[in-house]
Order: C-alpha cells, then structure tokens, then sequence
C-alpha cells in the first residue's frame, strides 16, 4: 500500500515469509527481511522485520557496508514504524544524494 515514499506490502507478505526489496531517487536501497527465531532455553521466540538500507545501485549481495538498520516486530504497527524508519533515511539520503556518485557510468 503507497503511503508516502514507500509502496511497501502489508504484513500478511511478510509473516509468509517473504523478503521485500526496493529503491528510490536511484542510489536508496533497502531490504525488509522476515526474522523468525524459535524460542531458546529462556529466551522467547522472535518474530521480527529486519530492515537494511544502503546508498548505490548494488544488489543486496554485493553491498559491503550497511547506511543503517531497523529492527521492529512482526505485526502491522512494526510495519509502520518500519515505514517511519525509512522515510527518516530516505530524507537524510536527500540532503546529501547529490554527492553520491552513481555506481555506473553512462557511455
């Protein structure tokens, strides 16, 4: 559902297991990852959105270093924070885009 920057699934895509990945203004990237930890000796299970944002054109397997990462609950309201997260990054990534250089170059 498009709410602001991000046209990001519902939950229901992520509790099914489901990694979402996406990009703006070319050089934002990011990756919302389902995490489910079953419960350990005194620790309780843990299902979580785990999302990494990283600046250049890079798939996710190639990208050495991480711009910043959020860590919520699976449930709508940690979806939302997660978008809040996001749009907090992404207008960071605003102020300074202009100086990043593409990770191409155009012939």
């Amino acid at each position: 559902m498009l709410n602001g920057y991000f046209d990001l699934p519902t939950i229901t895509f992520f509790t099914q297991k489901n990694i979402w990945t996406g990009s703006l203004y070319t050089n934002f990237s990011y990756r919302i990852t389902p995490i489910n930890k079953p419960a350990e000796d005194d620790k309780p299970a843990v299902k979580e959105l785990f999302t990494q944002v990283w600046y250049g054109t890079q798939c996710y397997n190639n990208v050495n270093e991480f711009v910043c990462e959020f860590h919520e609950d699976m449930t709508a309201e940690g979806l939302e924070k997660t978008r809040e997260h996001l749009t907090g990054a992404v207008e960071e990534f605003k102020k300074i885009r202009k100086t990043i250089e593409p990770d191409f170059k155009l012939h």
